[in-house]
């Protein structure tokens, strides 16, 4: 039993419950996989990747799609510090620190909202698409899983049609959104992305090497 399926598995999946979860609630949506968008300068990666985009009636929403499953998916809060994220795996007492998905999603979507003009609503969610995962404890509403997306759907057409705050989109502007969208990727690509992430990588190692190298040369000078 593994704790995660492979990233473009898990991504094909979430994009498959998102159709079927939102088409009968919106007569005309647009689903982008893999955007590719340009990052503030000074940022630690030059890109950042949405897994997928959906763009309907209501506005934008955004999905970081995980790839866990058969496991807990719980958070340690602390005053002092941000959230801690772990996965224990169903049958095991340990678990993994893994990365906060909530804060990937919300860097991902102010960058986005800088780039999009004001009127349009813009949301995004973590989505769990995966068998076998199980929330425990309190958890971001942006958090949902596979059962919760008939709800969300509903929900995100509701209260984007009563509360009115942003205008509705017709299927014309639905496009233009998605083509804009597509524009603001421009040349970039996945291949461009994973490269960006590698020499972060690399420049994470090297810091870090450096760093033991000095430590260790420092004890030898004693």
């Amino acid at each position: 039993m593994t704790i995660a399926l492979q990233n473009t598995i898990a991504a094909s999946l979430g994009v498959q419950q998102l159709a079927s979860a939102f088409s009968p609630a919106f007569s005309h949506l647009r689903i982008l996989r893999n955007l590719i968008i340009p990052m503030p300068e000074g940022s630690p990666v030059r890109t950042a990747r949405i897994d997928a985009v959906l763009v309907c009636e209501t506005g934008v929403y955004l999905f970081e799609i995980k790839a866990w499953r058969n496991a807990f998916v719980y958070r340690k809060k602390s005053d002092q510090a941000p959230p801690r994220w772990f996965l224990r795996l169903q049958g095991c007492s340990r678990a993994r620190e893994v990365k906060d998905p909530a804060w990937q999603g919300g860097r991902k979507t102010t960058q986005l909202r800088s780039l999009l003009c004001d009127d349009l609503r813009l949301q995004y969610f973590v989505l769990l698409p995966c068998e076998g995962v199980e929330l425990e404890g309190v958890m971001p509403a942006a958090v949902i899983t596979q059962q919760d997306l008939p709800y969300i759907a509903r929900l995100v057409r509701n209260n984007g049609r009563t509360a009115r705050t942003y205008p509705l989109l017709d299927a014309d502007a639905i496009d233009r959104t998605a083509q804009r969208l597509l524009d603001i990727q421009g040349s970039l690509s996945l291949d461009d992305h994973m490269q960006n992430c590698r020499e972060r990588s690399e420049q994470i190692s090297t810091r870090w090497n450096g760093a033991g190298a000095a430590a260790a040369a420092g004890i030898g000078l004693q």
